[in-house]
């Protein structure tokens, strides 16, 4: 750090002794002038350059007490010109009498007089660097404030999100108890062979936990899982049809296509008479689609209706898109966005 100091000291000492030595040949449009005269241009370029560049430190000193780009910015304009100005009007005027006063042994008159030019221009180029020093510092701060606001956001999404994931598991479960202590009521044999099917079917609930997203065709196989732990109680009454092309490179959240298909039983009447019938598909515009024949109990299960809400917004979450429900008069279908990957946020 303090290497770092020394070096960019040096380098603003250089670019003073160069940027005088230009002014000079400007001016007078030669280089041929006494050693003397390059000795005291280069004192009265480092005299004037040095402050100048010392006053991006002053600045920054100033600004971390007295300057709030984003919450007082004419306030700060203010102070900021204030403190340039008098600052300037320091060195310029101190540097000015210093070099053609005490050294050159000149009277006031004729010092105004010979150099009001020189003096107006040093006026001009302060100004100049200040203004790009403000510049500077008002989109730094202006972008600090927007990253912080979008970190803030972020990590309040973040958090909704993992609430969101975290109350599917527990409502799965909850669920799948549901239907076992239906089974044991109706044939002890199936609530067995329910039992066994469950516990390697939840080993796979237990690793897709944690996991933001899945390929389609991991899901596909998920779901198929779980639609023979229901078709074990259900029988033919249930029928799922998926159309879904696994070979599709889409990705999805865990549970998600579970968690339709497991609503769509929860909803409806389920019997041989009137048999629940599940399609699974993808559409032209890269959706997931689950659609079934609507046919409502008339008495319904108990339910936090907070199923579809919470997918929906972990997808909203994941990809800025919706999910899509649709009842129209004898079918209700949900349709989900494909996750790729250019699209997820985490």
């Amino acid at each position: 750090m303090r290497k770092h100091v020394i070096v960019n000291w040096l380098v603003a000492a250089i670019v003073s002794i160069l940027i005088g030595l230009t002014t000079t040949v400007l001016m007078g449009g030669s280089l041929k002038m006494p050693f003397m005269q390059y000795v005291w241009n280069a004192g009265y370029s480092l005299s004037l350059g040095l402050p100048l560049f010392a006053n991006g430190y002053l600045f920054g000193w100033f600004e971390k007490r007295y300057i709030d780009w984003v919450n007082q910015p004419g306030t700060s304009v203010l102070r900021a010109l204030f403190m340039h100005f008098v600052y300037s009007s320091f060195v310029i005027w101190t540097v000015n009498w210093f070099w053609f006063i005490y050294i050159m042994n000149r009277d006031w008159s004729s010092f105004w007089q010979y150099n009001r030019g020189t003096i107006i221009s040093e006026y001009i180029i302060f100004i100049i660097v200040a203004s790009i020093i403000y510049a500077i510092s008002f989109f730094k701060a202006w972008r600090n404030e927007v990253q912080q606001k979008e970190e803030a956001k972020r990590e309040s999404l973040a958090l909704q999100y993992k609430v969101l994931q975290d109350q599917i598991n527990p409502h799965f479960l909850f669920n799948s108890l549901n239907v076992l202590g239906s089974l044991i009521d109706m044939d002890v044999e199936k609530a067995k062979q329910f039992t066994r099917e469950l516990s390697k079917f939840y080993r796979d609930v237990l690793r897709f936990k944690d996991l933001d997203i899945i390929a389609l065709n991991e899901e596909i196989d998920f779901v198929t899982k779980y639609i023979y732990l229901q078709q074990i109680r259900f029988g033919e009454a249930l029928q799922v049809d998926i159309i879904a092309n696994e070979k599709i490179q889409g990705k999805v959240i865990p549970l998600s296509l579970q968690a339709l298909v497991e609503n769509a039983i929860k909803h409806n009447e389920i019997s041989k008479a009137n048999p629940l019938k599940i399609v699974v598909a993808i559409s032209d515009d890269y959706e997931l689609l689950v659609e079934n024949n609507l046919q409502p109990k008339k008495q319904l299960e108990e339910t936090s209706k907070t199923g579809l809400k919470n997918l929906a917004g972990r997808y909203q979450y994941l990809t800025g898109k919706e999910m899509r429900i649709l009842k129209n008069g004898g079918y209700f279908r949900v349709s989900l966005p494909l996750i790729r990957l250019e699209e997820t946020k985490i």
